[in-house]
């Protein structure tokens, strides 16, 4: 296949984390749930998506990431994660070349570890398109969504900045956003670490998380397949 050929072969990869802040990580239900219904999602994107499950691990992000890149060769990159107090699905656009865990990660490493990349640039944009008017595509249906500027300093960020990092290497080049996730009302009626610590916590079904990422995943087709002056 010629490499003007390979560009125009779309496929997806969606990744999530496990079990993070001494509970169970609704990005990880999720990752199951949509797994389990690959041909619906396939068909909302227009192209076959893959599935990774990613450690909340500092050290091996970079290595687990990179890996799951390297056997699907996505043109897009969905990396998703939960963040506790967070009222809308937040598609993030900036990533920052830090790492300061409020929250140990699975080998309990904490604090201000430095950057993300020694010497990298302070900040990398998401370039998945459009994400204001996949956001805004999101509200119209009835689901919560925004577009955010803070991706945090946890994994979330760092795998953001990895998988920025890495697309610039990648040939062709691929597209990449990292999705915030509320909790679900499960980890709140449970009384999960994240949620134990806020005085009120905002809760999303994860049918509705699934179906929202199949909205957005239908609007990326759309808009991918839209004429250059439409």
């Amino acid at each position: 296949m010629s490499a003007r050929a390979e560009r125009v072969v779309n496929r997806l990869l969606l990744t999530a984390f496990g079990r993070f802040d001494g509970g169970p990580n609704c990005s990880e239900a999720l990752l199951r749930l949509l797994a389990s219904d690959r041909a619906r999602l396939e068909a909302a994107f227009g192209g076959p998506v893959a599935f990774r499950l990613l450690e909340v691990d500092t050290e091996a992000a970079e290595r687990q990431l990179a890996a799951a890149i390297a056997e699907t060769r996505p043109s897009h990159v969905l990396l998703t994660g939960q963040a506790a107090g967070r009222e809308a699905l937040s598609f993030e656009r900036v990533a920052r070349n830090r790492r300061d865990l409020r929250v140990a990660d699975a080998r309990g490493q904490f604090g201000a570890l430095g950057p993300v990349r020694d010497g990298g640039r302070e900040t990398r944009a998401a370039s998945w398109p459009d994400l204001e008017g996949a956001a805004a595509a999101l509200r119209a249906l009835g689901f919560p969504a925004e577009v955010s500027d803070d991706a945090g300093a946890h994994l979330c960020n760092q795998t953001l900045y990895l998988a920025l990092e890495a697309a610039e290497r990648a040939s062709p080049a691929f597209v990449a956003t990292f999705l915030h996730l509320p909790l679900t009302p499960e980890q709140v009626a449970a009384g999960v670490p994240a949620a134990a610590r806020l005085a009120s916590c905002f809760a999303l079904p994860l049918d509705d998380m699934a179906r929202a990422v199949a909205a957005f995943l239908v609007h990326t087709r759309r808009d991918r397949n839209r004429p250059p002056d439409a």
